[in-house]
Order: structure tokens, then sequence, then C-alpha cells
């Protein structure tokens, strides 16, 4: 929240930030504790991974991670909350990036096979399991011909990103990205950490794709089909088949909303929600903190605003 004091024309600003477990479907909150300079800063890099009890039932422990460079970009720390201490710790440990890179943490977080992935769609990501007791970076690069050779700087990587993506789909790592002439999904297989070209079209594919003002941007990779790709043209969102090669799909953006090219990010958020959700509490020490719905939260700020 922020509170602001004011007198005459000068303004006192303090904001603080708070980091909650949400459970989307019941509105159960959990209040992570905050760590270090937590509550003064809002940073990216932070990701969430449960342990369910048997293949595909209900969480049963989870595990906060955040992901910063230390050290010039030479050794990352690796910040980590267990549902079941309810506690915070600590691990530096070496970089795995290629030599003088730095890792540029727009990207969100991704969860997938046991691990929590932190992605940089110049060069690739890096990915850790946060439950072991001996964690260890691991890098996956891009395929050869998306790796950018160079440095890039804030505003360079933030335009990237508009046109590349990384997603879970389907159970498989899918990685998309978008030039002026094609648009390209790759998946990874796991044994190898090796791209395999999985779908390329033409951006004339698109209504106007190869005349529009921009590129196309990517808006969100399908959770559950690897064939699907969701995209976003002049204010218009499309969802095209990549392996029949047609558009299957299009709807556009309401006027009161900001079109994504003047976002910090254009992906929407891909959300599957399994049934058991409903009648599964976030788990963790009860002694950590008190429970809250999302309604309470929001009923606290209400409140906080209108004094």
């Amino acid at each position: 929240h922020m509170s602001r004091l004011q007198a005459h024309d000068l303004k006192l600003l303090y904001r603080r930030f708070a980091r909650f477990v949400c459970n989307p479907v019941t509105g159960q909150l959990l209040r992570l504790p905050d760590f270090d300079g937590a509550e003064k800063t809002l940073t990216d890099g932070m990701g969430l991974l449960t342990q369910a009890y048997g293949a595909s039932g209900p969480p049963k422990r989870y595990a906060a991670a955040q992901l910063t460079e230390v050290d010039g970009g030479q050794r990352f720390l690796l910040r980590r909350f267990s549902s079941e201490t309810g506690d915070w710790d600590e691990r530096v440990l070496p970089s795995p990036m290629p030599p003088r890179r730095r890792m540029h943490m727009v990207h969100e977080v991704l969860d997938y096979g046991g691990r929590l992935w932190w992605v940089d769609v110049s060069w690739g990501a890096i990915c850790v399991d946060p439950f072991s007791d001996r964690p260890e970076l691991c890098p996956v690069e891009l395929p050869a011909h998306s790796m950018l050779p160079d440095q890039l700087d804030e505003n360079e990587m933030r335009q990237l990103i508009k046109h590349r993506h990384m997603g879970v789909s389907a159970g498989r790592l899918l990685y998309a990205e978008v030039d002026p002439l094609h648009i390209r999904s790759f998946t990874l297989d796991d044994d190898s950490r090796r791209w395999t070209l999985q779908h390329q079209v033409s951006v004339d594919l698109l209504p106007n794709g190869g005349n529009a003002k921009e590129m196309p941007l990517v808006a969100a990779v399908d959770p559950l089909d690897t064939n699907l790709l969701h995209l976003n043209v002049d204010r218009v969102n499309f969802s095209i088949d990549m392996s029949r090669k047609r558009m299957i799909e299009s709807t556009a953006i309401p006027t009161d909303m900001s079109p994504p090219s003047e976002s910090a990010t254009t992906s929407y958020l891909p959300c599957v929600l399994p049934s058991f959700l409903r009648s599964s509490p976030i788990p963790g020490k009860k002694s950590v903190t008190k429970n809250k719905t999302l309604a309470d939260v929001l009923v606290r700020l209400d409140r906080h605003h209108a004094k």
C-alpha cells in the first residue's frame, strides 16, 4: 500500500510492498514474511513451485524463490521460502551465464519439470529446484539462431520480450518468437536440453500481418495445446493454429484498455485451475501469519484509502 502526506505543494510518499500466496479459486491469501529490504522494493524474478500428494493431487508444500544478480553479475543470490519451515534462507551461487553476460528478468518466472525457470529472451533460461538441499543453477540456451551475441540494454530488452515468449504448454516447455516474416515455435527436449522447431508460419497468415504498423506481439503460449499460439496486432488478439496454418479466433481489445505495445510486457498469464483447489487450503505452518481471503484484504484497503 502507499501512504501520502501533503502540505501545500509538497508530497511525502511512503511505499510498502507485500508478497502473498493466493488460492485463486477460494480467494485465500497467505502473506509471506518480509526479507531484508523486500517491503521497500518491488522486483521481478520471484516464482512459486508446489509439490503434491501423488502425481496430481492437492499441494502438500510449496517454495517461493527469488533470484537476483550480485557481485556485478558474477554470482546469483537465491532466496527461498519454505512453507514447511515458514522461513526464508539465502544461497549465493555461481552464475551459469555466458562470460560478461547479464541476466534480464522481465519475463515471468515459470514452473516446469519440478523446477523454477528464470527467462532471458535474448539468450535462454536458468532453472533450479528450490526444494533441493544443494540447489544448482542450470542454464538452457535458446535455439542457436535466436541467441543474440551482444548484451542488450533495458529498453532493447523490453522491446524484444514483446516478440519472444516462453511458457508451459501441454506439459512441455515451449518457446515462441516473431520476426518481420515468420512466427515460430519450439519445444524443449527434457533429456538433451535442446530445442526442436515445431512450427513455422508466415506473418501474412494474420489479417494485415505483413502490413501492420508493428510486428505481431506474442500474447500467450496456450497452456493446453502446443499447436496454438496467441498473438496481438494493432489492438486485436488473434489465436492461430500453427499446425493447420490458420487463424481460429480474433478478439478486439476494449477501448478503455491500454494497447499491449504500451505495456512493459505484452503477455497474458495462462491459468489452468485444477478442481481440487476448491477444497485445498494453502499448506504451511499455521503460525506464520493469519490466513485471509482476497475479499478481506480488499475491504481493508478500501477502508485505508477512505481515511
